[in-house]
């Protein structure tokens, strides 16, 4: 395989690749990524399944092959950290992911949490986001939440993920410099005209303004690694050919 030039900057989610993670590290190395976005719902890489063996392992595996994790993603839907049935599972899986990313050099967790579109504080949220923030802060580990409208919790950063603002009507750009001082993970993907989302770059079917929102990325968190999030992507593996090149195009 031909190698890409390096791409320092971008981190590929590793769940949706559909290989084993050794292999997909090993691929994602030779397309010159030096950065990868992993989930904790991914088989192989579930925090509870991982001693501190295997943590150690996998930090190994990873420093071999020259990758750095850009964060950890615990998608739970934010209606459990409501119901009292599946809130308790729903942090300690937090909690958990929390560890693993104290374990494997402090990178961000990246996760939603329920909104609050009330005019006073709700109790049981602050309780929710204190219980979530005291174990982050103690491993020294972030967390970004990709609530929508975005929320100012004590301890919590921002993520933008342009898919879900796009399927709102609003401008990724706009939310990523309006939010410039709180985020904690920016994502890099598209809301295509038919609905799904979908890699950047397609000038038919695309609606991200790939320029507009490199731009405000770059100066609203230069150092951060971009997550290329393919989730649902038919083809993940030429849309991230296809991401890089027009992230590349966008100057």
């Amino acid at each position: 395989m031909d190698a890409l030039s390096p791409v320092l900057a971008l981190a590929p989610t590793l769940a949706p690749l559909a290989l084993p993670p050794r292999p997909a590290f090993d691929r994602l190395r030779e397309m010159g990524f030096r950065h990868v976005q992993l989930s904790a719902a991914q088989p192989g890489l579930r925090p509870r399944e991982l001693d501190r063996s295997a943590r150690r392992d996998l930090a190994a595996t990873l420093r071999r092959r020259e990758l750095g994790v850009a964060g950890i993603d615990a998608w739970i839907p934010p209606a459990h950290f409501l119901n009292s049935a599946t809130v308790d599972r729903a942090v300690a899986t937090v909690i958990e992911a929390i560890d693993l990313a104290g374990d494997l050099g402090r990178c961000p967790v990246c996760l939603t949490l329920p909104a609050d579109d009330s005019e006073t504080a709700n109790p049981a949220l602050a309780s929710l986001a204190a219980a979530l923030v005291e174990p982050a802060q103690r491993r020294g580990v972030e967390l970004a939440d990709h609530a929508i409208p975005v929320a100012a919790r004590e301890g919590i950063g921002a993520g933008i993920d342009p898919a879900a603002w796009l399927a709102r009507d609003e401008d990724p750009a706009a939310a990523v410099t309006r939010h410039a001082g709180r985020l904690v993970s920016v994502r890099l993907c598209d809301l295509l005209t038919s609905g799904l989302r979908g890699p950047i770059g397609d000038r038919q079917e695309g609606r991200l303004d790939v320029m507009a929102y490199k731009v405000a990325v770059s100066l609203a968190c230069p150092q951060r690694p971009v997550v290329v999030d393919a989730r649902q992507w038919g083809e993940p593996w030429a849309g991230l050919r296809q991401t890089v090149e027009a992230w590349d195009a966008a100057g």
